[in-house]
């Protein structure tokens, strides 16, 4: 069953990305799943919530590129990456403001949370990726077809494409996903333990705050895979 590779362009594609996102970040568990893609009542409607934000953005933004990997024989799509070319970075120590972590119930401890943790980790990329680069966003592959090549190459696509713009590339990995992207060529040079603690914190607060959900800076300069040692890591990290 051959697979083919290409490039989200029509809308529609995002019913059948968002069944695969879904199904993937359910299996094995991902820490960062109720925080981004929660589920407030009905998976049906979480996932029509989501589509409606990922189309929005991918609509709006051109940096923005939706890969798909779709079964031949089937026609079914497999698997979905989003890559986000940044050609400029802003300077990161530009004030921040709190996320507003929209996608949550107002008013509840999961916003809150879920703001927090989201600042925390558009502040951890910032500061290390001080150069123009292109970053993995997201990459899910089926769990029905998993281990026949969907993964490599929609990471490849986008590798393939900073290449060609002479960028930098990466990703902010979840721990079991790490060997992954090691094996695509990307070094694992720094991790974020997010630090999400608060004032007279609820029992609920602390179970939240107990998860592991720490993620991994993988990196690569263009042009050839990870060299440790001997690459110029993004300067806030030198």
């Amino acid at each position: 069953m051959p697979l083919f590779l290409g490039e989200v362009k029509d809308a529609k594609d995002f019913d059948e990305i968002l069944l695969v996102l879904y199904a993937d970040f359910g299996e094995p568990y991902n820490s960062l799943r109720r925080w981004f893609i929660p589920v407030h009542t009905t998976v049906e409607a979480a996932i029509e919530d989501a589509k409606a934000q990922y189309m929005k953005s991918w609509k709006q933004h051109g940096s923005i590129h939706w890969v798909k990997v779709t079964d031949n024989d089937s026609g079914n799509i497999v698997g979905a990456a989003e890559w986000e070319i940044r050609e400029r970075v802003s300077p990161s120590d530009e004030p921040r403001k709190l996320i507003d972590a929209y996608w949550h119930i107002e008013g509840t401890e999961e916003k809150a949370f879920a703001g927090k943790l989201a600042t925390s980790l558009e502040g951890f990329m910032k500061d290390r990726m001080a150069r123009p680069h292109i970053e993995l966003e997201q990459l899910v592959v089926h769990p029905d077809h998993r281990k026949r090549g969907a993964g490599r190459l929609l990471t490849n696509w986008g590798v393939q494409k900073a290449d060609e713009l002479g960028l930098e590339c990466c990703v902010e990995s979840v721990l079991f996903a790490v060997p992954i992207y090691e094996r695509c060529g990307f070094g694992n040079v720094d991790c974020l333990d997010p630090d999400l603690t608060t004032s007279n914190p609820s029992a609920r607060w602390k179970e939240y705050e107990a998860d592991d959900l720490r993620v991994f800076l993988m990196w690569r300069l263009a042009g050839h895979d990870y060299r440790s040692g001997e690459d110029r890591l993004p300067l806030s990290i030198i």
